[in-house]
């Protein structure tokens, strides 16, 4: 992915978010030229990057923030709450246990007809 995309995904994150550049450097320990130049595309340092996306960890779901078809009109890139994370990820993983147990009843009724 190009800086100049990410960029203005971070960027359009930090608005969706409702704090501004110097809040983001705040609590990053970073500039606010650096956050600047991170949200323009511009070379930035790798540790600047990593505390921008350590920051936005818990409030955005950094799978889709870097997929290459991302909607960018979306707001479902934001969880409101540690809360709504944690309960995308247990409804997830219920489904992908739900999907297994099929799987292996599947295999079962296979495995009786032979």
């Amino acid at each position: 992915m190009e800086l100049k995309v990410l960029g203005e995904r971070l960027r359009m994150i930090r608005k969706q978010l409702g704090i501004n550049q110097q809040q983001l450097a705040d609590a990053t320990n970073l500039t606010q030229p650096a956050i600047s130049r991170l949200e323009k595309g511009d070379e930035v340092y790798a540790s600047t990057l990593l505390a921008v996306l350590s920051f936005y960890q818990d409030r955005v779901c950094l799978d889709h923030l870097l997929a290459p078809d991302l909607d960018t009109g979306s707001n479902t890139l934001l969880y409101t709450s540690r809360q709504e994370m944690r309960q995308s990820l247990n409804s997830r993983l219920s489904e992908i246990a739900s999907r297994l147990e099929k799987t292996k009843e599947q295999v079962e009724a296979l495995r009786s007809n032979i």
